[in-house]
């Protein structure tokens, strides 16, 4: 995947020079095209978390016989974590008049509900709050959403992961918190994350960000003032800096939990649970795919994710001292190191 900065420079002027956004395959505004729809794909950030999911609703089209290059179009975008590019890419996919358009994450389908005639239609997922990004009312039933507009519903299982750190320490009174409180879904997860951990007499210590350069002094932060673990929600500066908190849970012997899956791998985390976010991405591309063949977004219903999957890292776990259980050992789907 190249850094397509001219290409991006043309559409915003001289003015953000600093910006680049990131194109992976279709050529827009003039570019050969095969037979078939065009599909416009919005993505905030180049991450695993949202590029497995493009993958997922990817492979949902392929096995429905939608082929890059042979029977289907994508133009594919990632906004390199800004907010104002979304708006940008998504006027440019309506201006190749793109067939449909898929929002990966709720920033993308902000803005592609703002820009985009309601005439096309969009699909989302990797979303946690559509209802905050005005796409419809709870639970996104036939006639509670914007008539264009269907999706999967991903609000991360912070329930799960507070209790998961419970379960591995049965003292735990306090978490630590990074987020950005200026991103939709890291707001509102933030206040699912607080209110379910009020229930369990658990503690949120809380440290704003507004990038991910500013994760790893957060990180030190809520180190120094010793809360028992950190936990992750969906929020794209620690998508960007989980690195960061990671190396402090290592350095200070604090576990460091996790909604994402491919997390596990980093040296300092401890454990994960959370969708798996492919099939998150194959469940919308089974819609998309309802749609391609005639039927409209405004008779189907939003789809919440159901499925959890938790992963467990033993190396981690050996390098800050804490035992793993061994129930959840063997409920884990993977454990690694």
């Amino acid at each position: 995947m190249g850094l397509q900065r001219r290409e991006f420079l043309s559409l915003v002027g001289l003015g953000a020079l600093g910006t680049v956004v990131l194109s992976a395959c279709g050529k827009p505004g003039g570019g050969a095209r095969v037979k078939g729809p065009t599909i416009g794909v919005l993505q905030m950030v180049d991450a695993p978390p949202p590029n497995n999911t493009r993958k997922g609703f990817e492979a949902a089209l392929a096995a429905a016989g939608y082929i890059p290059g042979q029977s289907v179009n994508f133009i594919q975008k990632d906004a390199a974590g800004e907010l104002a590019n979304t708006t940008l890419v998504m006027k440019q996919f309506v201006g190749d008049g793109v067939d449909m358009i898929l929002a990966v994450g709720t920033p993308p389908l902000q803005a592609a509900m703002k820009v985009a005639p309601q005439t096309t239609p969009v699909i989302f997922c990797y979303c946690s709050n559509p209802w905050g990004a005005g796409a419809g009312t709870p639970p996104g039933a036939v006639g509670q959403h914007r008539p264009n507009v269907v999706g999967t519903i991903g609000t991360n299982p912070v329930d799960k992961e507070l209790d998961l750190a419970r379960q591995i320490d049965p003292d735990l009174k306090t978490v630590g918190l990074i987020y950005n409180p200026g991103e939709p879904n890291s707001e509102y997860e933030a206040k699912v994350l607080k209110r379910e951990a009020a229930k369990r007499d658990i503690t949120v210590v809380e440290q704003s960000v507004a990038n991910s350069g500013e994760v790893l002094q957060a990180a030190q932060v809520l180190a120094q003032k010793k809360v028992d673990a950190f936990v992750k929600i969906g929020d794209y500066a620690t998508i960007q800096g989980f690195g960061s908190i990671a190396k402090v849970g290592l350095e200070k012997k604090i576990p460091v939990y996790s909604v994402d899956a491919d997390d596990i791998k980093m040296p300092g985390c401890l454990a994960t649970v959370g969708w798996s976010y492919f099939d998150d991405g194959y469940a919308a591309g089974k819609l998309a795919v309802r749609v391609l063949k005639g039927e409209s977004p405004a008779t189907m219903a939003f789809e919440p994710l159901t499925k959890t999957e938790m992963l467990l890292n033993r190396a981690t776990a050996a390098a800050i001292g804490v035992t793993l259980p061994e129930d959840l050992l063997k409920q884990a789907k993977e454990v690694v190191g």
